[in-house]
C-alpha cells in the first residue's frame, strides 16, 4: 500500500483540487479531502472509495450511526460528512425549487425525496405563505425505529412564528408502503381541526416510501374520530405511531371553561408584550379593552396562555398576532392599539449616562418597547417592574427610562410603587408601575387602595392559617423549610406544614376560577409562571383608571 505523501503531488486530492479545480477529482478523492487522513494499513483515498463502495447509490443519505461501523471513522469524523452532505442537499433543494413556490405535491415532494430511504420515521413540516412561498422547511419530529412522537404545538408553533398561511406535512413510511393507514387518517384528521382553530391551512399530508407516495387528504372523507390511541403495530409505520395522549392531540387542549368573549366593537384596542401566562390580559380584558397581539417567549408559558385565552381572543392567534421573540418583530408589523402593556424584564443598562439617547438602552428589551412606541404612538402605555428599578444603580436606569420615554418620545409619565395588598390580595408584592400618555396635557391618577383584603391566607387554604398576609410569590427558592429565612412557599395550616402549590397561587395572584394549567405543565413549572406573573387586581384597577381617563378625554374634546 502506498501512503499518500508518497505519491506525486498532482495525485494528491488537495493539490490537485488547487490546481485543477473540483471538477478534476473523482467521487472519492472529493471524499478524501473531507476525510483529512486514513488509517493504518489504508490511504485516505483507499478509504475513501471502500466507504463509496459500502453505500453505493445511498451515500448522500448516510448517518452518523452507519458511517461510525466503518474502522477508522469516529463521530466527529463522520458527523463532519453528514453535515456536507446535508448543506449540498439543503442548497440543491433551494435552487432547484424557483422562488421557493409549492404549487403541486410534486413540488413538495421534491423538497424531501430522502425521506423515503430513511430508516426511521420523519415528519417534515413545509410552511408557506399565501402565495405559496416556502417560507420555512422543519423537520418536527424524528423517530425511533417503531415509533415517534409528536403533539400538534410542534406542528404549528414554527408556522406562527414564520406567520404561515398554510402548512404541508410530509411522512415517510419506512416500510416501503405509502398507502395511509386508518390511524394516519384519524390523526391527520386532529391536526387539520388544529389547523382550523390556529388559523393555518393544513394544505396537504404527504406520505412518501421506496415504493410512492399518496395523500393522506384524499382518504380522509366521511373519516370520524375515534378515541383511539395510537399505537404503531410494527407492521406498517403510522402518520404518527404513537400518541401517547388522545385527548390531548386537540391543540393544547382549549380550556372550555373560559367565558364568552362578549367585547364592544369600539373596546380599546392593547397589546400584551412579555405576556407571560397572561396576568395583563385578564385584567385588561375585565376592564373592558381587547387585545389585538401577544408577545411571549417562553414555550411553557405560551401553552399556558393559549391553553386560556384562545375561546376569549381567538382572533389574536388565528391571525398571527401572538409571537415568541419580540425582537424579531418589526413594529409595523404590529396591528394598531392603543394601549401597550408590560411587565418587561430589567436588564442593567450599560454605563447608563443622560446624553446617549437611544445608544444607552440598546440591547435590553426595553429598547423594543421604544421602538414600538416610537413606530406605532399609541394613546398610552403601562408598564410593570420590579420595586427595585427605581433605585437601580443609583436611580440612574430609571431616570434614563423616565428621560427617554419622556423627552425623546414625548410621552407624559406617572409612576407609582404598588403592593398587591393595596388591591386585596393576601401577598405584599410591591412593583413599580409607570403609565404615560401620548397626549401630555392629560392628567393621571392612580387609583386609591381598596381598605380590606378579598381573601385571606386561610381562604386560599381553606383551613386555618398562622399568616393572614402571605409571602410575596417568587420564581426560585422553592421547598426550604419553614424556619429558613428564605423560605416563602410553607406555611402552617390547622396546626401541620403545608407548602403552597399551583392551585392556591393562582388565587393569590388573583386569577380568575376559570384560569388553569393545561396538561403536562408541571407544579414547578405552574409555580415559576405564577412567580413571573402580575397581581391581577392591582393591574386591573389601573387598567380601569387608564381606560376611564382616555375615555373622559375623548368626551371633552
Amino acid at each position: 500500500m502506498s501512503k499518500l505523501k508518497d505519491m506525486p503531488n498532482v495525485d494528491r486530492p488537495r493539490e490537485k483540487f488547487l490546481a485543477k479545480g473540483a471538477d478534476a477529482l473523482t467521487k472519492s478523492e472529493l471524499l478524501a479531502i473531507l476525510l483529512g487522513s486514513g488509517i493504518k494499513g489504508t490511504n485516505v483515498k483507499e478509504l475513501s472509495q471502500k466507504i463509496l463502495r459500502k453505500f453505493g447509490n445511498g451515500f448522500l443519505h448516510a448517518t452518523v450511526d452507519e458511517l461510525v461501523q466503518i474502522p477508522g471513522i469516529g463521530k466527529a469524523k463522520a458527523l463532519q460528512i453528514v453535515s456536507a452532505l446535508a448543506l449540498a442537499r439543503r442548497i440543491q433543494e433551494e435552487q432547484n425549487s424557483p422562488d421557493n413556490l409549492i404549487l403541486s405535491a410534486k413540488d413538495a415532494l421534491s423538497l424531501v425525496s430522502d425521506l423515503k430511504d430513511a430508516k426511521r420515521e420523519n415528519l417534515v413540516c413545509l410552511y408557506l405563505n399565501a402565495r405559496n412561498a416556502l417560507l420555512k422547511k422543519e423537520i418536527v419530529s424524528v423517530g425511533t425505529l417503531d415509533k415517534s412522537l409528536i403533539h400538534p404545538r410542534e406542528i404549528f408553533a414554527p408556522g406562527l412564528e414564520a406567520h404561515a398561511a398554510g402548512v404541508i406535512l410530509v411522512h415517510n413510511h419506512p416500510s416501503g408502503d405509502p398507502s395511509p393507514s386508518e390511524q394516519d387518517k384519524q390523526v391527520a384528521k386532529r391536526i387539520i381541526d388544529a389547523g382550523q382553530l390556529m388559523g393555518i391551512n393544513v394544505i396537504d399530508f404527504l406520505i412518501i416510501a421506496k415504493n410512492g407516495s399518496h395523500s393522506v387528504l384524499g382518504e380522509l372523507q366521511n373519516t370520524e374520530l375515534t378515541n383511539t390511541e395510537y399505537v404503531a403495530e410494527g407492521i406498517q409505520s403510522s402518520l404518527f405511531d404513537l400518541m401517547v395522549d388522545a385527548n390531548q392531540a386537540y391543540f393544547y387542549g382549549v380550556n372550555n371553561k373560559v367565558p364568552e368573549n362578549k367585547g364592544k366593537k369600539d373596546a380599546l384596542k392593547f397589546i400584551d408584550l412579555f405576556a407571560g401566562i397572561g396576568g395583563f390580559h385578564v385584567a385588561f380584558h375585565n376592564a373592558g379593552s381587547e387585545c389585538v397581539f401577544v408577545s411571549e417567549w417562553d414555550e411553557p408559558a405560551q401553552q399556558t396562555y393559549k391553553h386560556n385565552f384562545f375561546k376569549l381572543s381567538p382572533e389574536v392567534f388565528r391571525s398571527g398576532n401572538f409571537v415568541g421573540d419580540i425582537t424579531k418583530i418589526k413594529p409595523n408589523d404590529i396591528p394598531d392599539f392603543d394601549i401597550l402593556t408590560g411587565g418587561f424584564p430589567c436588564q442593567p443598562f450599560s454605563q447608563a449616562g443622560f446624553k446617549k439617547g437611544f445608544n444607552e438602552t440598546r440591547g435590553t428589551l426595553f429598547f423594543d418597547i421604544v421602538k414600538i412606541l416610537k413606530e406605532k404612538k399609541p394613546r398610552a402605555f403601562f408598564l410593570e417592574n420590579v420595586r427595585g428599578l427605581y433605585n437601580h444603580d443609583n436611580g440612574k436606569t430609571f431616570e434614563t427610562i423616565k428621560r427617554v420615554i419622556t423627552e425623546e418620545l414625548g410621552y407624559s409619565f406617572f409612576q407609582k410603587i404598588v403592593k398587591a395588598s393595596d388591591f386585596g390580595l393576601p401577598q405584599h408584592r410591591p412593583r413599580l408601575f409607570m403609565v404615560g400618555f401620548r397626549d401630555k396635557s392629560i392628567n393621571f391618577k392612580f387609583p386609591e387602595p381598596v381598605k380590606e383584603l378579598k381573601y385571606t391566607m386561610s381562604d386560599i387554604f381553606g383551613g386555618k392559617c398562622d399568616k393572614e398576609v402571605g409571602f410575596t410569590l417568587r420564581v426560585g427558592g422553592r421547598g426550604s423549610k419553614i424556619t429558613d429565612r428564605r423560605n416563602w412557599d410553607a406555611y402552617r395550616v390547622n396546626g401541620k406544614i403545608v407548602q403552597l402549590g399551583p392551585k392556591e397561587g393562582l388565587k393569590m395572584q388573583g386569577f380568575p376560577d376559570w384560569f388553569e394549567f393545561p396538561q403536562g405543565i408541571s407544579s414547578v413549572q405552574s409555580m415559576k409562571q405564577l412567580g413571573n406573573s402580575v397581581a391581577i387586581p392591582a393591574i386591573q384597577a389601573v387598567a380601569e383608571k387608564i381606560i376611564e381617563t382616555l375615555n373622559e378625554y375623548d368626551q371633552r374634546k
